[in-house]
């Protein structure tokens, strides 16, 4: 008899090790017993941006917690087992932190938006100089979104329980978290909002069209009404989308108000969405 033991043989009943993939396809499953709402409508309700929607239940990347309970929470789930479970599946991924969304595969490079890059700078600064070679994604992967938070210039106003910065995308910061449409006005084929954070002291602007916008586009602006063009004023715009928001404006004093405006193109052609509104 031979004295080596021996080998185990595999459990071929042993569950698949979990995924982003295999989390994300449960997330369409939960998203059909929902009855499929849009990724509009699950902009309006959790405040997140369509391509981290989109995102998430595509499985590329492994969406932030943040990101999940707001789109459990909208299908009508209980996020908590959400969480920990990705929070296991991050874990397995990159042991270094489960509070950052983690890339799956690599994405094409991309040109930076202003707000990233305001973060990107702010993250930075809390891990010191670094040689011209060390990227600054390499950098916002070690950081969590609070210690990111802590880095940005305080806000303007001292009313603001969160401080974060003007120009930044609302949905990249904790303003998110108790946002509210504090104004809108439908004009014509489109809805204009106001977005506001009283922890932030910030607002943004949205615009949402409501007839065929393919190969249409869409613009938003938002603005100090003391200064409409001047610094502080926010613009988005994209085609091809159903709309569109613009970066947070941390408002400079209690009597200022924050309006927005709009257009829209039909054939190409640019229509003016009227007046502002403000808050």
């Amino acid at each position: 008899m031979s004295d080596l033991a021996a080998e185990p043989v595999p459990d071929a009943a042993a569950e698949p090790e979990d995924s982003p993939g295999l989390l994300a396809a449960d997330l369409r499953a939960l998203r059909l017993e929902a009855d499929s709402p849009t990724l509009v409508r699950l902009q309006s309700e959790t405040g997140i941006s369509r391509s981290v929607l989109s995102e998430a239940f595509a499985g590329k990347t492994l969406p932030t917690a943040r990101t999940l309970d707001r789109l459990v929470r909208a299908c009508g789930g209980d996020p908590a087992s959400w969480i920990a479970r990705r929070d296991r599946i991050a874990h397995a991924i990159d042991p270094r932190g489960t509070d950052v969304q983690v890339e799956v595969t690599r994405a094409p490079r991309r040109t930076m938006r202003r707000g990233t890059a305001i973060v990107l700078c702010a993250a930075a600064l809390l891990v010191g100089s670094f040689v011209s070679g060390v990227t600054s994604g390499l950098v916002v992967a070690t950081l969590t979104r609070d210690q990111v938070a802590a880095a940005l210039p305080k806000a303007v106003n001292e009313r603001a329980q969160i401080n974060v910065a003007s120009g930044l995308d609302a949905a990249q910061t904790p303003c998110v978290d108790d946002a509210k449409v504090a104004t809108g006005a439908q004009r014509n084929n489109v809805l204009i909002e106001i977005i506001w954070s009283n922890k932030c002291y910030a607002g943004w602007a949205r615009i949402t069209r409501y007839d065929a916008w393919e190969n249409e586009s869409v613009s938003v602006s938002l603005y100090p009404e003391t200064a409409a063009n001047g610094p502080l004023r926010q613009t988005a715009s994209l085609g091809d989308v159903q709309g569109v928001y613009t970066p947070l404006i941390v408002r400079p004093t209690e009597n200022t108000l924050l309006c927005a405006v709009g257009s829209y193109t039909v054939g190409g052609e640019s229509v003016d969405a009227g007046d502002p509104i403000c808050i």
